[in-house]
Order: C-alpha cells, then structure tokens, then sequence
C-alpha cells in the first residue's frame, strides 16, 4: 500500500471493494482518455484511503495529471512518497520519457540487473513470443534497442516450443529468475512464455510454485500466478479460482461465458485480494478488445 497525500474530509466512507472499484474504474477512465473524470476519481480514491493507496491506482492518477497538466499537483503527490515507491514511480515511462525534468526522479537510480545477457535474451524471446501473437511490441523494441528485422516471423506453437526449450535450460543453469537478475520486463516475458507452455503440461504446472514464490518475492504481481493457476486447472478439467479463462466469447452477440469458476459468488473477493480488476469489467474488456 502506497502513502498518498490529501487534506479533504471524508464524505461518505467507502468499503475496502468499493475502493477497489473506484480504482479500477479510475484506470478504465485513463484507458479510455477521459481524464477529467479520472481526475476526479483519483481525488476520491486519494480522500477515500486515508493516505494508502495501492501503487497501480496511484501510478494511474499520476498519469492522469500528466495528461493534464497539473505538474504541482503531481509533484505534491510525489514528495510524500518513500523512497522504495519514488523507484517504482521514477522507472516508469511517464517521467523517463514525459517527466524526466522530475527533480524528485532524478535521485533515483534506472533499474540494474544483475544479468543483462540472460536479461536480453530473455526480451528477445518475450518479443518473439508476442509477435507470434500478433503483437509487435514497440515499446519493448524501442526501450532495448532491438532490431525489428530479427523478431521471429514463426508460427505460435514453434515459438512456443523453442523458447519453452531454452527456459527449461536456463533454468537449470541459473536457476529461476529474479527481478534482480533480469529485471522486470523480462521476468513478465517469463511468466507469459510459462503460460503459453501448454505442449508440455507437466513442466508448465510445476513452475506454478515458482511463480507463486515470484509473487511472494515481489518479482511478479499476483495475477501472475492467478493466470497461470486457472491455466492449469482448466487444462487439468478442474475449475478455476480467478476467473481468468473463458469457455464462450462471442463479440457479435455480446456473449462472454466463464470455464467452470468455483465459488462464483465471491470470485471479485478474491480477484481483488490478488490485485486483478472486478470481473463485469474483464468481461467487458474482452468483448471490446474481440471487437477491436
């Protein structure tokens, strides 16, 4: 939890599920452009939490103010952060690309690996991964100088089972890896890589208590583990816990139908325990990004 500063009064308290919703719907105002309401809602969320908010709503409303302009406002916010928040904030391509005259970002040191050659061969397969998936991924590109020309134009399953090979021996050399060792792009490119490893179930179901102790580590964030963890019990014909994978999505008809999920009645309890957004608006983002 993050310390955020506010000097307005509650209003109307608020319950720790409506805090998150508010949140949620805060970062759906930032994807949408509409940060006048995010703004907004960024405000309440800040009087709403008594100084703690959670790091991925206040990075969005940082963003927000960026979009906005409002510089003071974010740097007030700024200054009542720790210095274990500031390096989180400060890494981030709001302020080393749009903020990077931040006075307060300037103290903090740019992310070190311990491993920046397993660090570079873990982007490349994390790129190639995505452009099997028809994600060509940009910003990744951009950020570590890569060479467009040398992303893999193979299909997702050669993909897949090539770099599904290479973790398996990297692995055994170094062990699993940690952010401190490949820093935190490519510890997400591992974690996707691992839930892409269907060809091999076994193998994918025993990194699950490695992703978990990631998590724990704060090397990965819990949806990590909650997507890999319904990945492998709907692959085991089990239900899931994080209602994460779909039986039915059906764009033209608005139709979006969950696997077997146990206990349906408190699956946003737990998806906000784990740091994942409601589930009416996964839902709804599927449909849209379908559709798109």
């Amino acid at each position: 939890m993050i310390s955020a500063c506010s000097n307005a009064k509650k209003s109307v308290e608020l319950s720790e599920m409506e805090k998150w919703k508010l949140g949620w719907r805060m970062i759906a105002s930032n994807w949408e452009g509409n940060y006048t309401l995010g703004e907004t809602q960024f405000d309440s969320l800040l009087i709403q939490s008594d100084r703690d908010i959670e790091l991925k709503f206040l990075i969005t409303g940082l963003e927000i103010l960026s979009h906005l302009d409002k510089k003071e406002k974010l740097l007030e916010i700024l200054e009542h952060q720790d210095q274990e928040v500031l390096q989180e904030i400060c890494i981030r391509d709001l302020f080393t690309q749009k903020l990077n005259d931040v006075d307060v970002c300037k103290s903090i040191a740019k992310e070190k690996v311990g491993n920046p050659e397993l660090q570079m061969e873990l982007i490349r397969m994390y790129v190639d991964d995505q452009a099997a998936r028809g994600n060509l991924m940009e910003d990744i590109i951009q950020k570590y100088s890569l060479d467009k020309t040398e992303v893999s134009n193979e299909d997702g399953v050669t993909v897949d089972a090539k770099n599904r090979q290479r973790l398996k021996v990297i692995f055994n050399e170094f062990g699993f890896p940690t952010r401190s060792m490949v820093g935190k792009d490519a510890m997400h490119g591992v974690f996707l890589m691992i839930q892409h490893s269907d060809g091999d179930k076994d193998w994918q179901k025993a990194q699950l208590r490695n992703i978990e102790q990631a998590v724990k580590n704060g090397d990965l964030d819990g949806q990590s583990y909650a997507y890999l963890y319904d990945r492998i019990n709907i692959n085991a014909g089990q239900k899931q816990r994080y209602g994460t994978q779909f039986s039915n999505v059906d764009p033209l008809n608005n139709i979006v139908e969950l696997a077997d999920t146990e206990e349906i009645g408190s699956l946003d309890q737990r998806r906000m325990e784990i740091g994942m957004m409601p589930i009416d608006m996964y839902k709804e983002l599927m449909l849209k990004n379908l559709k798109n």
